[in-house]
């Protein structure tokens, strides 16, 4: 998916820790649609760096409605 990031691509999601964007990005996944956590690298190695660097869920635009709509129903 990293070759669709420029403008084929739009955040459904910010996320404070890899945990909770992982747990989202697999739910998308289980759902049919792929998608990519970007900046975990950066939040690995930097704990805490939400604030200037948030874990964003990235989906193809196409998906962008049906995951937020999975997003939505599944938070609290």
């Amino acid at each position: 998916m990293n070759s669709y990031r420029d403008s084929q691509t739009t955040v459904v999601g910010d996320f404070p820790t890899i945990q909770a964007a992982e747990i989202a990005a697999g739910m998308l996944r289980n759902n049919g649609i792929p998608c990519e956590v970007t900046n975990q690298t950066i939040a690995s190695v930097l704990p805490m760096t939400d604030t200037w660097t948030p874990l964003r869920l990235v989906v193809p635009q196409a998906y962008a409605a049906r995951a937020r709509t999975l997003l939505s129903s599944h938070c609290d």
